[in-house]
């Protein structure tokens, strides 16, 4: 064991307060020179824009107080009409409209409504909806493509199979206005009214539940469009999502890490699931590449800057061979040929590498001194960087028995996670429910399902509680073998993440991991279990 290698006596009083402050300081800088790049970026806004913008920005400014998802869902019984802010570029505004689904009950009559799709493309949608036209050309029918600013049809198509699974109507509300001006926007808010309301009139019975671009969604907006077109009034909810100015108020009172939703006022909520520097990267991701521009070079810069951020804040050395380290991505996977010619990669090597792209994996391969993005998201960029951090630091390789080589790359895991924490403090690692439900789920492919239980196993012996068949645990397989480090990794790397903000660790504690080289037979398991104990009080926000 090195001396870099973590204390087995515990640390000094930590200062919770002061890691708090400094991740703030950290998200300011970010947020300003993102704001300035999208200000770069984007041009031609007139004033009447910003008058729609502002009557929106008006609307978010403050809030009631922080929620509990129980009220949100006992107004959701009651509404008619359910709004939803989408954030075009970012998954998780996708995500969190499918998750609002899921909480209605099952026999519900609902109508899905989606800007997504134009409302002229309706005969396509219902044919999509029926099986009568395949996933591909459905996207030609509705131009998908020239409208790409929506987001990545990834992000949508869940919205799509749950609404076939419990036989939801789904309805585009999108109108041919086009333009950034507000009266553009105005038109668009008066077609997508006339197909609500028609709804409202035709099936008295089922909910609307609106996926529109957060502007819309001020009260003065799409819903007092709606009222006019429907003559009479509604009873809506809105559910605006993580608007940045909300998220710097729960800052300021030091509330950001555990809240995850606020009422705004009567029949009005914000969900807070992402910080806005997050949103601002997806928008900027979305902007480079729909100009042509997001090449192997934009993902480069973007791993760089992570690389900068996570070496500054944990004070870890990095030289120039983060200029020499080579990045390639799902832009460019010629990188596979150079592997290849390599000649030091076995065909397994290849074909493991093959695999992990197809499963959008990213990864840092030390021997070739390259990182692999599956995706140009913060948090891949985050991950990767910090595992290329470590490997600076550590300069080891993977230890060479079967137990000591599953915590080595537990522990790789928990530091790349953790460094995407540090950048993006709402990024989710699966939970315990999560697990069970997986692992009870017939629809599930088996590894998943096997998956869930192994790594359910693990906690069991976590928890102290008598644990047969660990060994399958630890031999079950390359692919797996990486499926339930990861995600036993998260999960350690969350609770390294939580106990530096409650105080039960320093930041040198998760300083030294980066050094060490668990070269020692039992040093990677005997680290994991250490930090396990020291992170057993540790308090995990509840998770929407």
């Amino acid at each position: 064991m090195t001396q870099e290698t973590p204390s087995r006596t515990g640390a000094g009083p930590a200062n919770p307060a002061a890691f708090r402050r400094e991740v703030l300081l950290l998200h300011r800088a970010i947020f300003r020179s993102n704001q300035e790049r999208i200000n770069r970026a984007v041009m031609g806004y007139g004033s009447s824009f910003r008058r729609y913008e502002q009557e929106y920005l008006r609307t978010v400014r403050r809030f009631e107080r922080r929620a509990e998802f129980a009220e949100l869902e006992r107004d959701l019984a009651t509404a008619r009409v359910l709004y939803v802010g989408d954030y075009h570029t970012l998954p998780q505004a996708q995500r969190g409209f499918l998750r609002l689904l899921r909480r209605l009950e099952a026999e519900r009559r609902v109508t899905i409504a989606l800007e997504l799709v134009p409302g002229r493309f309706q005969g396509g949608l219902d044919k999509f909806m029926t099986g009568r036209l395949g996933e591909a050309d459905f996207l030609r029918a509705i131009h998908y493509r020239d409208n790409a600013g929506f987001g990545a049809w990834a992000a949508f198509a869940p919205i799509f199979a749950i609404a076939r699974q419990r036989g939801y109507s789904v309805i585009g509300i999108d109108s041919a206005a086009k333009g950034s001006g507000s009266d553009s926007l105005r038109k668009r808010d008066r077609y997508a009214a006339r197909r609500i309301a028609e709804v409202l009139s035709e099936r008295p019975d089922d909910l609307v539940a609106v996926l529109m671009g957060e502007l819309h969604l001020a009260r003065g907006h799409l819903p007092a469009a709606v009222v006019r077109a429907y003559e009479a009034p509604v009873r809506e909810l809105i559910v605006y999502q993580n608007c940045h100015e909300l998220y710097f108020k729960l800052e300021a009172a030091g509330l950001e890490q555990e809240v995850e939703l606020l009422r705004l006022r009567a029949g009005q909520y914000c969900l807070v699931n992402t910080p806005p520097i997050v949103c601002q990267q997806s928008f900027l991701n979305w902007i480079e590449a729909d100009d042509g521009l997001m090449t192997d070079e934009t993902a480069e810069q973007n791993f760089k800057r992570c690389a900068r951020i996570v070496a500054s804040f944990f004070d870890l050395p990095l030289d120039e061979r983060l200029d020499e380290v080579e990045l390639t991505s799902v832009v460019d996977l010629s990188f596979l040929s150079r592997l290849r010619r390599r000649g030091d990669f076995s065909p397994h090597d290849l074909q493991q590498i093959r695999q992990q792209v197809l499963r959008s994996q990213s990864y840092f391969i030390p021997r070739a001194q390259m990182v692999y993005l599956g995706n140009l998201s913060v948090n891949h960029a985050a991950e990767e960087a910090t595992h290329f951090l470590r490997y600076l630091c550590s300069g080891s390789d993977e230890p060479k028995f079967l137990v000591d080589a599953f915590y080595a790359r537990v522990l790789e895991e928990a530091l790349g996670f953790l460094g995407s924490k540090i950048i993006n403090h709402k990024r989710k690692c699966p939970q315990v429910q999560e697990l069970v439900r997986l692992r009870n789920d017939r629809s599930a492919s088996p590894d998943e399902r096997l998956l869930a239980r192994l790594v359910l196993r693990h906690l069991r012996m976590e928890e102290g509680k008598k644990t047969r068949g660990m060994n399958e645990v630890y031999a079950c397989g390359a692919e797996l073998f990486n499926a339930v480090t990861h995600v036993i990794g998260y999960r350690l790397g969350e609770r390294l993440y939580y106990s530096l903000i409650a105080g039960l660790m320093e930041k040198a504690d998760v300083r030294s991991l980066f050094f060490a080289t668990l070269d020692d037979e039992g040093e990677a398991l005997a680290t994991y279990l250490h930090l396990i104990l020291r992170t057993r009080g540790v308090t995990i926000p509840e998770r929407f």
